[in-house]
């Protein structure tokens, strides 16, 4: 492993692990939201036994659907917030497709980024990317990117992947039927956000996500092996 990945990996520190959704929710609602971390600051979510770096055999032939945003923090924790929901409810993968999420605090542009197993299958990678917009309602007019990179030095094929732009406007705009008991959402208010827990259509017990850490400089110390982040 190269020098800057071990210097990397050896200042990040596990958050904690769960195998339910109740134990989530203890460690989601303990934490502050993405917005409230200082700048260069990840939060990583990703399945048992993965970690969040390229060089992680998982990863290494996949890629990631990045979010992009500008000033906008109540935006950015709503997207953290309904993404790790929708991870935990298993509401996005497709056959076991997605390895986990990242989100970054950065000076200039915030990102959540949505990391896959591979990139060949470009209906289903693009599949995900429909599902997540519809998940997070968002669209072109919240000032949103949306972009499929692949996890090594190599570009996409322009036009390969969907933009936020080519995504159907019917994807947009929808709603949630609740939250997890107990739930404490930093953004979303009553009734909003993707519903996990106990009685939840499509929740796993647990499901299948069981880490959770920090990454960067941020208050809580450095996270969970996350992969560097331009």
């Amino acid at each position: 492993m190269a020098p800057d990945t071990d210097e990397y990996e050896a200042g990040l520190t596990v958050i904690g692990e769960f195998d339910t959704v109740e134990t989530f929710c203890r460690y989601f609602n303990w934490l502050k939201p993405p917005s409230k971390l200082e700048r260069n600051s990840n939060y990583h979510i990703f399945k048992s036994g993965i970690k969040p770096m390229w060089e992680d055999e998982a990863n290494a032939n996949g890629g990631k659907w990045v979010l992009t945003m500008k000033n906008n923090p109540q935006l950015l924790d709503r997207c953290w917030s309904w993404l790790a929901m929708a991870l935990v409810g298993e509401d996005l993968d497709e056959g076991d497709e997605i390895c986990g999420a990242v989100v970054s605090l950065r000076s200039k542009v915030d990102r959540i980024q949505l990391w896959t197993r591979s990139k060949e299958d470009v209906e289903k990678i693009n599949g995900i990317a429909r599902k997540m917009v519809k998940l997070l309602d968002i669209s072109e007019a919240d000032g949103i990117g949306l972009e499929f990179q692949y996890n090594n030095e190599e570009r996409p094929v322009a036009n390969r992947f969907l933009s936020i732009q080519a995504v159907p406007q019917s994807s947009f705009r929808t709603s949630f039927a609740g939250k997890p008991p107990g739930f404490n959402s930093p953004v979303a208010g009553p009734g909003e956000g993707p519903q996990v827990g106990a009685g939840a259509p499509g929740a796993a017990p647990g499901g299948a996500f069981a880490g959770f850490g920090v990454g960067g400089g941020g208050v809580l110390g450095s996270g969970w092996r996350g992969k560097r982040s331009a």
